[in-house]
């Protein structure tokens, strides 16, 4: 039997041999979940099998490996029939170049899963429209609306609820990239996406809430002081008056209950001074939280970004 061919008819990575323009010259049976079959890559350029995003650049890496050097990368590669995917690959020179590729389109998709999930975990925007933004950096579009409905898929798109418990907020439809790959397993993800879009709105909603409170608390605390002030004039008025107009024992009478009301007033003056107090701790510790933003997790090492041609370059 001969298991040199037997290996190279059925592995699903995709084996090239490049001349030093990127011809290629070999190539493995796999490449037929291209749509090509081997005589037909034989000859071309290996750039011609990848977007035109990444093929200058593509060709620059390649020229500037050493004998002996590998590179590994990530780019976006092309079917015969147009549509993208993602592709891992090493180079190695060793003469010529030998290039094994792999397709990683469902690794991408979980990636960009795991990412706009932290994005919208560790964000929380100052309005509703920063939440489609947030997910636009991961999606080709995302739209809220306040129609709720099923998850559903459809050709490149997903429509998921906008829920959290037992209160629905509306729908979240996204368009997915040509290269994305959904799975059974990834549609938890899709919910907890719509999951946190709902906790942020929420908390949009909580935040609007506290901050019109604070304000109407402030607001009350000036009234209080004015209103303080507002007694003690009149009081001191009618205390001026008796004493002038009346004087003796209905004037003591009437000082006495006017002392008794300036000492609840000098009370409601402490209690405003209190409540003062606490609204500008309140204020500050809002204004602070609003500030306050989460570090970043570190995926980079265990989840390469999406899109970053060189990953990894040894000797």
């Amino acid at each position: 039997m001969d298991y040199q061919k037997l290996v190279l008819e059925n592995i699903r990575d995709r084996v090239y041999v490049l001349r030093s323009d990127g011809e290629i010259v070999f190539a493995t049976p796999s490449v037929k979940a291209l749509g090509y079959e081997v005589s037909e890559v034989i000859g071309r350029k290996i750039y011609e099998l990848v977007d035109e995003e990444y093929r200058e650049k593509i060709i620059e890496t390649l020229k500037s490996l050493k004998d002996g050097a590998e590179l590994r990368f990530r780019v976006l590669g092309r079917r015969r029939d147009g549509r993208r995917f993602w592709v891992e690959a090493t180079a190695r020179k060793v003469g010529e170049y030998v290039v094994v590729s792999r397709d990683i389109s469902r690794l991408a998709s979980f990636e960009t899963l795991l990412r706009a999930t932290v994005d919208l975990l560790k964000n929380v925007p100052g309005e509703a429209d920063e939440l489609e933004n947030i997910l636009r950096k991961y999606f080709v579009d995302a739209k809220f609306s306040e129609e709720v409905q099923k998850l559903t898929i459809r050709a490149g798109e997903i429509t998921i609820p906008v829920k959290v418990q037992d209160r629905v907020m509306g729908s979240l439809t996204l368009s997915l990239p040509d290269w994305f790959e959904i799975c059974d397993e990834d549609l938890e993800i899709f919910n907890i996406i719509g999951e946190c879009v709902a906790k942020n709105m929420l908390m949009l909603e909580s935040r609007k809430v506290v901050r019109n409170s604070l304000i109407a608390l402030k607001a009350a605390s000036e009234n209080l002081a004015l209103l303080v002030d507002r007694i003690r004039n009149p009081l001191a008025a009618i205390n001026g008056l008796v004493e002038v107009k009346v004087g003796g024992e209905v004037y003591e009478k009437v000082h006495e209950q006017i002392n008794a009301i300036e000492e609840i007033v000098r009370t409601l003056d402490e209690e405003w001074e209190k409540v003062d107090k606490l609204a500008d701790k309140l204020i500050e510790a809002f204004t602070f939280l609003e500030r306050l933003g989460v570090s970043e997790v570190a995926l980079d090492k265990e989840f390469p970004r999406v899109g970053s041609l060189e990953v990894d370059s040894k000797k």
